[in-house]
């Protein structure tokens, strides 16, 4: 039984993640990856770096993000710099839509109005 509810978790989780990154991205503007986890704690979501790269990295190849690398100019490393891209853009309404009618349902289903 275990093992069913982490499988499910994990597939919710990942629709729920992608979502909450085109939001923040949408309104805070472009992020590297440890800045989206520290927005994402501080909205008390826990994302841990083994889940949020292989996302934003299939996001990207979804073609909802676009990166670049930025360069520090005295020192540190280079970091990857993610941001929505326009098909992000134009998905993400229906995104948040579709959440917005499936969090309706469940409210429904459990008798809150």
């Amino acid at each position: 039984m275990e093992d069913d509810y982490k499988k499910w978790l994990t597939q919710f989780r990942k629709g729920y993640i992608e979502l909450c990154t085109l939001m923040a991205l949408k309104t805070k503007g472009s992020m590297h990856g440890i800045a989206l986890i520290r927005f994402f704690e501080d909205m008390d979501l826990q994302v841990n770096e083994g889940t949020l790269y292989p996302l934003l990295n299939r996001m990207e190849q979804n073609g909802w993000l676009e990166s670049t690398w930025n360069m520090p100019t005295t020192s540190g490393h280079p970091k990857r710099e993610y941001i929505i891209s326009k098909k992000g853009e134009i998905i993400l309404p229906k995104l948040v839509e579709t959440y917005d009618l499936h969090h309706e349902s469940i409210k429904k289903i459990k008798g809150i109005k």
